[in-house]
Parts: structure tokens; C-alpha cells; sequence
């Protein structure tokens, strides 16, 4: 086993690592995960939250890193080295597996989609809601669902396809003003 959750921060033990390091001064206790447990090089991380809602702990696509998500910002960590790699998210609300290759997608604060695959960010949609999904279903080829539009404050469709990171549809037009979309390969 490489990691375990923990409810919360052990009373007694070495102390735990802070992620990102400037929260390990604070003294404040966020996400607590316990790396190696069970054995001689278990060790605590504890890992600040961001704001989106998604928690949760798993194996990178890489099969050798941890990624941790703390209240949607996320951690992707080397479990034996204990060295923070990079940071993700910051407002992940989502994720969900997907393979060929192997990975995740994950919702970016209700407004995009990204997928990380084996060396990270294999792609990236435009922006394609004002205010949250509703109704995402998953295929092996693609996600689709509705997107919140203010205009007539309604829900449109959107389809993305999994292969690519392309979209069509959503609330904004196909412009990419925020130079979001990193489509795969290229």
C-alpha cells in the first residue's frame, strides 16, 4: 500500500510535511495523508486545502507518483522522496479515470476540463461554462453534458472529445480568450 487517508493529524511522531511547504509553518491541519504506512519510511503529509470540493488520493498515471487533492487543489507528490513535483487544479470539483492512455479528467471549477496522463497535462478545453456542468456523461470517446449560460440564464450542450481535449458547444463561442485549450499532440 502507498498511501493511506487519515482522519486527521497524529498527537504523537514526527511531524508532518506540509504542502506546499509555507503551510507546514502555519500549523494548521488540512488533508492528512500517510505515505508508505506499515512501513520503516511511512511518513505524514498534510496538504492545504483550495476551493473547489473534490478530495481524494490517487496513484499518478506516471504509476510512480501519489497525487493528492486537498479541497480541489492538488498535490502530485513522490511518496518516496517525499518532494512536492507540481501543483494542479486549485478548483477541482471532479474527476473522473480514464484509459489509452491511462489518467484522469478533472472538472476546473465548473467552467473546463483537463486531462493529466502519464507526463502530465495531455490536454485542456476552452472555457466552456459561466457557471457549472450539469447532466456530464462519460463514453470511451468523449464527456458531454450542459454548460450554464447567462444569456437567457439557461443550459446548453457541450461535447468534448476524449482523444483530443476538442469541444463544441458550451456557453462561449470557439474563441479561447482565456488561451486555455491545449489539445492533445499538439
Amino acid at each position: 500500500m502507498l498511501f493511506r487517508i487519515r482522519a486527521g493529524l497524529p498527537p504523537y511522531g514526527s511531524p508532518a510535511h506540509g504542502f506546499p511547504t509555507s503551510f507546514e509553518r502555519i500549523g494548521r491541519e488540512g488533508y492528512v495523508v500517510e505515505f508508505l504506512p506499515d512501513t520503516p519510511d511511512a511518513w505524514i503529509g498534510n496538504f492545504a486545502p483550495g476551493l473547489g470540493s473534490y478530495d481524494g488520493v490517487c496513484v499518478h498515471p506516471n504509476a510512480t507518483d501519489i497525487v493528492v487533492f486537498a479541497s480541489g487543489q492538488g498535490y502530485v507528490v513522490d511518496p518516496q522522496t517525499r518532494e512536492l513535483k507540481k501543483e494542479i487544479g486549485g478548483a477541482v470539483d471532479h474527476l473522473w479515470p480514464v484509459a489509452d492512455p491511462p489518467g484522469f479528467v478533472l472538472d476546473r471549477q465548473g467552467i473546463a476540463f483537463f486531462r493529466i496522463g502519464p507526463h502530465g497535462t495531455y490536454s485542456h478545453t476552452r472555457r466552456l461554462s459561466w457557471d457549472g456542468f450539469k447532466d456530464v456523461a462519460f463514453t470511451d470517446a468523449r464527456i458531454a453534458g450542459l454548460a450554464w449560460t447567462p444569456v437567457g440564464e439557461r443550459w446548453v450542450p457541450f461535447e468534448v472529445e476524449l482523444a483530443t481535449g476538442r469541444s463544441r458547444g458550451g456557453a462561449y463561442s470557439s474563441a479561447d480568450a482565456e488561451d486555455w485549450e491545449q489539445l492533445a499532440g499538439t
